[in-house]
């Protein structure tokens, strides 16, 4: 399998040209606000220009007019100033290495700018994850105090704690629910539980019995019986690694159970502690020979291994101990369920 963990300054989408409500990502607005916002951004280096970026990123100058585009708060393309963060767009076409220049009067090979670009994700405190058990509940939502059915953001609702931490009047919590999976993966069956994380409650006040809250933000419907757990802050802007080691994983599922995966959902792999937040990897499909041409290879004893189909590019986000949280960034073809990661 070739290794495709290396990233490269550039795959086939453009970000800010995406509208998608559940991840950040905005179309219309080209007004970037880092860690509110989702997409890859760059911090300007004392020297740098539109131009001088535009050739490390994409080997060519001429691209530079699609970096000032999608950041129209630069006024004059000749004027960018050192610490100031600037989105960028990654491109499918790798760019040509860089070429060694020979310093005059030695032979001390001058090293390539390394050019460090981040990803930011305005809904990263929420993406669910796989753990081997379920998370411990802190209580149930017992009920909405309207008695309303489906309950969501300003809603006040009454719990039921469970007694295995304080449900501390004043602090922020989450609603989440739990699920099992079990799929085949790489012939063998992968088990884990899946949280999905629905809201955000301010407990308001502690009773004897019971504890009411306030759903400050919902990102799914919220209902009676989901759980109570920690809030756990998760830094929102990750640092892209260009060049992550081969991992040879499979996709597990996707976060909402859909059957074909596609840009920008997220899913989870099967490679926990084997990868870090912030690595960008291939995702591949088998090459299958159809019917008719088995049955025609078989007859004359022929053999033919065909070599699997780059499918798509995802990036992680958060990992657990046995598997990790991904986003699909790019699909060629539908991704499903034991498709190769690497």
């Amino acid at each position: 399998m070739r290794n495709q963990g290396t990233m490269t300054a550039a795959f086939a989408f453009t970000i800010w040209a995406v509208a998608l409500c559940s991840t950040g990502f905005a179309g219309d607005d080209k007004k970037f606000i880092i860690g509110e916002d989702s997409g890859f951004y760059y911090t300007i280096q004392k020297g740098d220009t539109l131009w001088d970026l535009s050739e490390k990123f994409y080997n060519s100058q001429w691209d530079w007019p699609g970096l000032w585009e999608m950041n129209d708060n630069i006024k004059n393309p000749h004027q960018i100033y050192p610490g100031k963060k600037i989105r960028i767009f990654l491109k499918e076409t790798p760019p040509i290495k860089p070429k060694i220049v020979t310093v005059r009067k030695t032979k001390e090979k001058k090293m390539p700018i390394k050019i460090e670009t981040s990803f930011s994700l305005s809904g990263m405190d929420h993406i669910g994850f796989l753990r081997k058990k379920a998370q411990l509940s802190l209580g149930s939502i017992i009920k909405e105090k309207d008695d309303q059915l489906m309950m969501s953001a300003n809603d006040i609702i009454y719990i039921k704690p469970s007694g295995k931490g304080p449900l501390v009047p004043g602090k922020i919590y989450q609603i989440f629910t739990t699920s099992d999976v079990k799929e085949t993966i790489n012939d063998k069956t992968f088990k884990a539980v899946k949280h999905l994380i629905k809201a955000k409650v301010k407990i308001l006040e502690r009773k004897k019995m019971y504890a009411t809250g306030l759903i400050t933000n919902a990102y799914e419907p919220v209902y009676k019986n989901d759980l109570i757990m920690e809030y756990y802050k998760r830094d929102s802007i990750l640092t892209v690694e260009d060049d992550p080691g081969p991992i040879d994983a499979r996709i597990i599922c996707s976060e909402d159970n859909n059957i074909m995966i596609n840009d920008y959902r997220i899913a989870f792999i099967d490679a926990g502690t084997k990868v870090k937040p912030g690595q960008i990897y291939s995702i591949f499909r088998k090459n299958k020979l159809t019917d008719n041409t088995l049955w025609s290879l078989k007859k004359k004893n022929d053999s033919i291994q065909l070599e699997n189909l780059e499918s798509g590019k995802l990036i992680v986000l958060h990992t657990e101990n046995i598997a990790s949280t991904v986003m699909i960034l790019s699909s060629t073809y539908a991704i499903h369920t034991d498709d190769m990661v690497n």
